[in-house]
């Protein structure tokens, strides 16, 4: 195990200059690996549990009606109406070193939010000090970019980014009592304290709150501390799921999307990706 005062000064300044080899124990760190990594429809719920702490679903009262044909079914449901919810239309080539503008999501003057790349794949994606990889721990299907709280030169201490969703299109199905479902991949690099929070904030007619926000509970460094749990100095670098789901407020007209990084020191090492908002009947 590697102790923390080895890399105090760095906790907040994940590395970039090469990879550390191959933990010992390796055989069963790629067991965790294979328990936490995401695949389409191969990965037994009870293996996700530690990373889907935090759901949260609201009760749903059961009414008895006739069997909906095919059409209605797809009727009562939306797509994701979140906008490039995996960060991968940008302007520009993201880099650790360039800020690049996220189509569908505005960022403030003073805030610093941006896309980045996924590294390579790593020899032991689970070593200290690997950054974010296409073979970290996290959900399969993944593409090229994820969300981060700030470029790697900036020292910048909030990160928000934020888009509106018109809700005109989904108010006869709102007003008939629809359902949410808010889903995202949340992590953070190894032993950093950086973190990113995802919020829905309902607006009525008027742009005022309507109903309690929806959220998805940021994934912490604790939450990464898998290899040894309650033992600090071996956390992983991930991405875990979290989800959330419940009724739409009546009155709402608009959902405002906010991601947003939250660190000790710097926000740069809180990423997210494929984030999703959902309604149905």
């Amino acid at each position: 195990m590697i102790s923390l005062g080895l890399h105090g000064p760095h906790r907040n300044r994940p590395s970039h200059a090469g990879m550390p080899g191959p933990r010992a124990g390796g055989v069963g760190g790629v067991a965790i690996l294979a328990a936490l990594t995401l695949t389409a429809g191969a990965t037994p719920a009870s293996a996700l549990a530690p990373l889907d702490a935090g759901t949260t679903t609201a009760s749903a009262a059961v009414t008895d009606r006739p069997s909906a044909s095919p059409t209605q079914e797809r009727r009562k449901r939306t797509g994701n109406l979140i906008r490039n919810g995996s960060a991968e239309k940008t302007k520009g080539a993201p880099s650790d070193f360039t800020k690049v503008a996220i189509k569908g999501w505005k960022v403030t003057g003073t805030d610093q939010f941006t896309a980045a790349t996924y590294a390579p794949k790593a020899p032991d994606p689970q070593a200290y000090g690997i950054r974010l990889a296409k073979n970290s721990p996290g959900p399969g299907g993944r593409r090229n970019k994820y969300f981060t709280g700030a470029y790697h030169t900036s020292s910048a201490e909030t990160g928000r980014a934020t888009q509106t969703i018109d809700l005109a299109k989904q108010r006869s199905l709102i007003k008939q009592g629809a359902r949410f479902d808010l889903v995202g991949w949340l992590g953070g690099y190894a032993g950093n304290e950086d973190r990113m929070k995802v919020t829905v904030k309902w607006l009525n007619a008027k742009g005022r709150k309507a109903g309690r926000p929806a959220r998805l509970k940021p994934v912490t460094l604790q939450d990464r501390d898998i290899l040894t749990p309650g033992s600090p100095g071996d956390e992983v670098t991930l991405l875990a799921k979290r989800t959330a789901s419940g009724t739409v407020p009546r009155k709402a007209r608009k959902a405002r999307v906010t991601v947003q990084a939250v660190g000790a020191s710097g926000v740069r090492a809180a990423y997210a990706d494929k984030l999703s908002l959902k309604l149905r009947s």
